[in-house]
């Protein structure tokens, strides 16, 4: 079984790596009345070293032990409004950790979240403050001899993000404060990215991690050790006491069309404290209905932060057939009455007028009847 989840291992870390994409949410954040995403990402990490307490440079787990995670995540994202949106994401993360004495394997579904951002300010900048809560499935217990998966405990992860567009290039930033339950330490959270935009591609790199705020209850906890030691071949991936960490992203984004978009990504950790050294790898797949483009009469592409697209929605043609009716709109008459009675009446300079035509008309009558007459007394 071992074996086998090695080889799945490696053929999810070649597949996303090199084909699809990540993490479930974007660090720069983009806004679209009425778009729902869709997205599929995978992450691959791998340790065989930790950061001691002190800080300072990774030292090997002993005997050779490694630890690695597998993340399947299926994400989804909401905006109602151009200024804030709603998400949500379940987990499905596998586990393994290796040892001189067994392998061990742990493949459950092992969190959800739901979240919320806004947009509370876009003039010189963007400023986004974010709110999540995650939910574990699957808790620590320290007597058990299963491997773990995630950290176990309920959390409340809020962050306030900067970000700039400068044209091809973005800059963005944030910090925030992440609450754990059960007596471990609180976080905060803090990272940078800078990316570069072209028509169809994305290309980018981020600095990010985070620092401890408080002690954990247990931090000294012998029971924990050794928990730790037994089950994930020493490596501090989870439960760590007062962790902290800086770890690098650099990812690639392709903008396939205006509803599909795939994304690879890579880093790894750089300095910590009381937590896993590593490198990850992984991806994602995205698709982005809008639902207010209607019915698309040509299929070209247009980038997704375009502000004019260049395609054409039904309701324009609707309009313009609309006007067209009502330009041609002519009222049926042909219903048996007089129409003359409701003829409106003339107005003063109309019957002015129409007094001159009739005068003229009598006059000219009159004229003709003088020329008929004179004929006749000629003949006599």
């Amino acid at each position: 079984m071992a074996n086998n989840l090695q080889r799945l291992t490696f053929a999810f870390a070649g597949l996303f790596f090199f084909s699809f994409p990540v993490w479930a949410l974007d660090n720069y954040k983009e806004y679209k009345r009425d778009t729902w995403e869709f997205e599929v990402s995978s992450q691959f990490f791998r340790s065989e070293a930790n950061y001691p307490e002190s800080g300072g440079s990774s030292q090997n787990l002993p005997n050779g032990n490694h630890y690695q995670l597998i993340d399947v995540t299926l994400a989804t994202r909401y905006m109602p409004r151009q200024n804030w949106s709603v998400f949500g994401w379940g987990n499905v993360a596998s586990a393994e950790s290796k040892d001189s004495i067994a392998t061990r394997t742990n493949s459950t579904l092992s969190e959800g979240a739901v979240g919320a951002d806004f947009l509370i300010y876009n003039e010189m900048f963007q400023l986004i403050p974010e709110v999540i809560a995650v939910f574990p499935f699957e808790k620590i217990d320290n007597t058990s001899d299963t491997v773990m998966n995630s950290e176990g405990v309920i959390e409340v992860r809020s962050r306030v993000i900067a970000q700039k567009d400068f044209g091809t290039f973005r800059g963005y930033g944030w910090l925030g404060f992440n609450y754990r339950a059960e007596g471990r330490s609180f976080l905060m959270p803090w990272g940078v990215g800078a990316q570069l935009k072209m028509d169809r591609i994305r290309l980018g790199a981020e600095l990010f991690g985070y620092q401890s705020v408080s002690d954990d209850t247990n931090k000294n906890s012998l029971s924990r050790t050794s928990y730790i030691n037994g089950v994930n071949a020493g490596s501090l991936k989870f439960y760590g006491a007062n962790p902290a960490l800086m770890d690098t992203q650099l990812y690639a984004k392709w903008l396939i069309n205006r509803k599909w978009s795939i994304q690879a990504n890579g880093g790894a950790t750089l300095m910590g404290s009381n937590v896993a050294a590593g490198f990850h790898i992984g991806g994602f797949i995205r698709y982005t209905f809008d639902m207010t483009e209607g019915y698309t009469t040509e299929e070209a592409y247009t980038p997704i932060n375009s502000p004019v697209p260049n395609y054409r929605s039904n309701m324009y043609d609707n309009q313009m057939s609309s006007d067209k009716k009502v330009q041609q709109f002519k009222e049926e008459t042909d219903d048996g009455i007089d129409q003359t009675l409701f003829t409106p009446r003339p107005t003063k300079k109309q019957r002015i007028q129409q007094d001159q035509e009739l005068q003229q008309q009598l006059d000219d009558t009159e004229f003709q009847l003088e020329l008929k007459s004179n004929k006749k007394k000629r003949r006599r």
